[in-house]
This record gives structure tokens, sequence and C-alpha cells, in this order.
């Protein structure tokens, strides 16, 4: 933490003053241009007296006024030919009549000195002396000083913040890896660490949440497999001791009906989880008329004492995987199947941009206590909806997964027939669709189909 907030604060530090550097490289023209102004103001009255004492005498003693100025005023005086300044000095005096030169030094005063034209191709020198004016030449540079602190020591806070709450961060993950997953990370930092612990957390939370159904799911499964295998063994054993070939049958019988459940809880584990990891991707344009109408009439057939009735419209139509919609309503039409009395409704309509499937069945229903658990794997309400019906509880897990991958909701209510009614809304082009709104189980109009 010590090494990577030192990098931030030199960094930073080194950032700050080559910026300061580059700033005061651009300004430093102005700067000499407002100080050459200031100069000439404090100075041309002295050049003037100067020039009138010098002009005004009789027999001028050049030498003595000079030495006689430059006693009264910090500067020094002197004439010389014109011919011995450089050329560009020159060129100015000749078109301005004068000319002030100032070299900056870094750590001394600068040093300034004005040319005047004077006549018979003279030019008169002066050089200030640095107790002439308080110039300020140190003022800019404890102007940078005092701003690269003060930047600095904002860096260093930012950056020790920054770092500290890093740290944290880093802390909290190396936890999560070893497991801990009830620590959580502080969502009120500055920003983006604070999007980082809220995704953080929100992964923990996720982490810990498929760990706890793996558990629950790996107890259900070995719970689910000891009654089929313990009947195995004790058929398997009853069998060696049997010679009536006509009970020994019915004990292969036996076995084989447990093999089938074996065999179908296989399929369905493997379903579950693939489902669990996988999302939809084969999505395409699905017209629900023809194939709730197909169910329909293959469920009818299977037990022709129940009334199905299906209400949809002909141009209902959205965007899913054909084969994991087809399965999700066959689930919960044999769900429904399993305890209807007599009487059996499919509907299909579309409200808004979601598309609504509801099932209904005169059966029981479903306790509302027990409404938020009966999609859990291997989830039993009671003894009237359990084993006897047939099945192992992953049918409704596999419908809440199907339809959560295509960004839709599964809900369980009561319906007007007096039973269960099972609702999926699924969105109509694929986008995921809202998980606050809940539809409504009554008729809308829609006229049945068949």
């Amino acid at each position: 933490m010590l090494t990577l907030f030192l990098r931030l604060f030199l960094s930073s530090i080194f950032a700050i003053f080559a910026a300061t550097i580059l700033y005061a490289s651009l300004i430093q023209e102005h700067i000499q241009q407002i100080e050459r102004q200031q100069i000439r103001k404090v100075v041309l009255p002295i050049y003037y007296l100067l020039e009138r004492d010098i002009l005004q005498a009789k027999q001028p003693d050049i030498n003595a006024i000079l030495e006689k100025y430059q006693q009264e005023f910090p500067f020094f005086i002197r004439l010389m030919p014109l011919s011995q300044i450089d050329q560009d000095k020159r060129l100015q005096l000749l078109r301005h009549r004068e000319y002030i030169q100032v070299v900056t030094h870094i750590f001394n005063e600068d040093e300034i000195t004005l040319y005047y034209l004077w006549p018979n191709q003279q030019v008169l020198e002066l050089t200030l002396d640095e107790k002439f004016v308080d110039r300020g030449g140190w003022l800019f540079w404890y102007m940078v000083v005092f701003i690269t602190g003060s930047l600095a020591a904002t860096v260093m806070w930012f950056s020790f913040s920054m770092t500290r709450h890093t740290y944290h961060l880093a802390k909290i993950t190396k936890l999560l890896g070893e497991g801990n997953f009830d620590v959580t990370a502080n969502e009120k930092t500055p920003a983006p660490i604070n999007h980082m612990a809220r995704s953080l957390n929100a992964m923990a939370y996720q982490l810990k949440t498929l760990i706890q159904e793996q558990d629950a799911m790996t107890m259900a499964v070995s719970h689910e497999l000891k009654n089929p295998i313990n009947n195995l063994r004790f058929a398997l054993d009853m069998t060696r001791s049997i010679h009536d070939m006509h009970t020994m049958h019915q004990h292969i019988q036996d076995m084989d009906e447990d093999l089938d459940s074996l065999e179908e809880l296989t399929h369905e584990l493997i379903s579950f989880s693939q489902l669990s990891k996988a999302t939809t991707s084969k999505l395409e344009f699905v017209k629900p008329n023809p194939l709730l109408e197909s169910d329909c009439e293959r469920f009818a057939k299977l037990n022709p004492a129940l009334n199905i009735q299906i209400e949809c419209t002909e141009d209902l139509s959205l965007m899913v995987d054909p084969k994991l919609l087809r399965r999700a309503l066959n689930n919960l039409i044999v769900n429904a199947q399993k305890y209807a009395k007599s009487q059996l409704l499919v509907r299909a309509y579309q409200r808004g941009t979601s598309v609504f499937f509801e099932v209904h069945d005169d059966g029981i229903g479903v306790p509302e206590q027990h409404r938020s658990s009966i999609f859990m794997p291997f989830a039993r309400v009671d003894d009237s909806r359990s084993r006897q019906s047939g099945g192992h509880g992953l049918g409704l897990s596999i419908v809440e997964r199907i339809v959560i991958n295509h960004g839709g909701n599964v809900s369980v209510g009561d319906s007007p027939l007096g039973g269960a009614l099972f609702t999926i809304e699924l969105p109509t082009h694929g986008k995921q669709a809202s998980r606050a709104h809940k539809p409504k189980s009554q008729n809308n109009g829609h006229e049945p189909c068949s």
C-alpha cells in the first residue's frame, strides 16, 4: 500500500511541477511585457530630467552629469556609439527611439537595461540596480511553490484516500476468494470506488446465493435418489429369496419402474443444470397459437375426461426459443393436469410489450404461504401435491429457469376456476421485462381459438 501511495504521490508531484513550469514558460513573455511597461513609467521622468540637464548646459560636462545622476539614482549610466549594440537592438531603437531589455533568471533578480536613442548616433544605456524597484521577481516563484504545495497536498490526500479504499477492496476480494461471503465492501466511498464496491457486493451476494442453491440442490438430489435406490436394493434382496416366477416378475417390474424414475430424475437434473448455466441464443419469432393447439390436442387424447380449453389470438407472436417455450408450457400444463378435477384453461395474450401465458385449473390451488417456494428445486407444497401425483419437483424450477433466461417473470396465484393460476410473462422482442408487474387473471375479451 505504501509503495503504491508513494508512486502515485511522486508521479502527481512531477505532473504538477511540469505543468507549472510549462505554464510559467507560456506566460513569461506576458509578464516581461508588463514589467517593461512598469519600468518605463518609473524611469521615463528621470530620463527627461537627464536629457534636460545635458542639453541645456552651455558646455556640458557629460561625464560629471552622468556621475551625479548615478549617485542619486540606483542605476548605471553610460553613453556609447550606436554601432556598439547588436543589430536587433539597433533596429528597435531606430524604430521606437527606446528599448527595454529584460533578462529573466530563475533564482536571481531579473536584469533590466534601458536604451534611449541619443543625438549624434549615440545611445544612452541605463542598467537598473536591483535596489531600484522591488519588481517582485521572487513573488512569482513563491506563488509557484505555494500552488505546487497546495496541489501536492490535495493530490496526496486524494491518493491516500483512493489507495486506502482500493486496499480495502483488495482485502474484501481476498476474503471472498477464501470463501467468506459475509463480508461487504463500503459503498459510501468516492467514485469510481463506490461503483466497484457495489459490483463486488453484488458479486458476493450472487456467489453466496449460488452456493446456497448448490448446497440445497445437493441435499435435495441425495434425498430424491435415496428412495429409488433403497427400493431397488430391497427388491433385489427380495428377488434372491423368491422362487415363484410370477412374484419375481412383479419385483422386476417394480425395479424397472424405479429405474425409469431414476432415469427421469437424471434427465431433469441435466436439463435444470444446462438451463442454469446457459442463456437463450436461438431466438426467433414464434406464434404460440399453433403450438398451444397441438399441445391441447395431445393432452386431450391422454386425458379424455378433462375439458381443456385454449384462449389466444391468431396473430400473437413473440421472439423466443421455440423449444424452450414449448417445454415451459408443457411443464405447466402437465402440472395443472395432475391436480385439475375436470377443467383446464390455457390463455395467451399481449399487454403492452409483454406476452402473457396463463394456465388455470380447478384443483385445490396453491396455498399463499407456499407460493414463494414452489419454484425451488424439489419443492413440495403438501401431501396433496406430492409424489403421489408423480414427478420429482423439478418441473416448475425448469419453467422458472426458462422464463428467466428469456428475461421474463413467472408467478402463481388463484384461478377463477377455483384452483391454481400459473402466469408466464415474456417480452415480445427478447428484452428484459418488468419484474414488478403481475398480470391479472380476469378475461380480457379474447375469443377461444378451439
